[in-house]
């Protein structure tokens, strides 16, 4: 196994110019399995990024916060988005991972990536004024393009929240799982799919709460997943739960 080097930054720009040599470290839970292949490390942990604001209008999620943080704040937080934090993973990884570390290992299994792109998470970046879609940091993920040290998750916070999966038990990662949000005095919603794959899919962002608009939104969501088969589950299988899951969790968010 070959020697780590170990950084430890002060400041962001100290741990801008050490990521030149090195990967971030928050964590540490989807490096170790990689430990083999890491030359040099960058230590996050004093740069100060786990703050956790709350407010009215919305969320400031810090980089480096612990999904167990998210749990703790369960009172001021919507319940959907505290559920799909607690299926994420148990107790003791959830004090140790990341939010941040979360969204650049999680894949298309996981209920908190699901619910965030539902809410329409925002991206804060040391190096950019602008922040960035969650959307966009999946696709530069795919193409392994480097995009910089995150800093923040920015969320609006939603007139309506739903989360909901099926899987072989109920703590069991999800073979299929949809999120809706609503906003704008539910009159628009957002909806996505997760389940399969390397990242969750958004299948709906419609400015029309209408019954047509939620089954377009279902159809999508079938259509996505008509050929997602794998040794978890069936193409036919979740091409028909992602329908009904995204009919459910849309109408949650939407008035009666």
């Amino acid at each position: 196994m070959p020697p780590l080097e170990y950084y430890r930054p002060s400041t962001l720009a100290e741990a801008l110019t050490l990521l030149q040599r090195g990967v971030p470290l928050a964590g540490g839970t989807a490096l170790t399995a990689n430990r083999r292949t890491l030359q040099a490390v960058v230590d996050l942990q004093d740069l100060g990024l786990d703050s956790l604001d709350i407010s009215e209008t919305g969320f400031r999620f810090g980089a480096t916060l612990p999904l167990q943080a998210l749990v703790a704040a369960a009172d001021r937080l919507p319940p959907a988005l505290v559920r799909a934090c607690r299926l994420e993973a148990g107790w003791n990884i959830r004090n140790q991972a990341t939010l941040g570390g979360t969204l650049f290992s999680g894949d298309g299994r996981s209920p908190l990536l699901t619910t965030l792109l539902a809410m329409g998470s925002e991206l804060e970046w040391a190096q950019h004024d602008s922040r960035m879609p969650l959307a966009e940091l999946f696709s530069l993920r795919a193409s392994g393009t480097s995009v910089g040290l995150l800093t923040a998750i920015h969320i609006r916070r939603p007139d309506g929240l739903a989360y909901e999966q099926v899987g072989r038990a109920p703590a069991d990662l999800p073979q299929v799982c949809a999120a809706a949000a609503s906003f704008g005095g539910a009159e628009q919603f957002r909806a996505v799919i997760g389940g399969y794959g390397q990242r969750p899919l958004l299948v709906q962002d419609s400015g029309d709460a209408s019954p047509e608009a939620i089954e377009r939104a279902a159809r999508s969501a079938e259509q996505a997943y008509s050929t997602a088969g794998d040794a978890w589950a069936s193409a036919d299988f979740r091409a028909a739960v992602a329908g009904t899951l995204v009919r459910r969790v849309v109408r949650q968010v939407l008035p009666s």
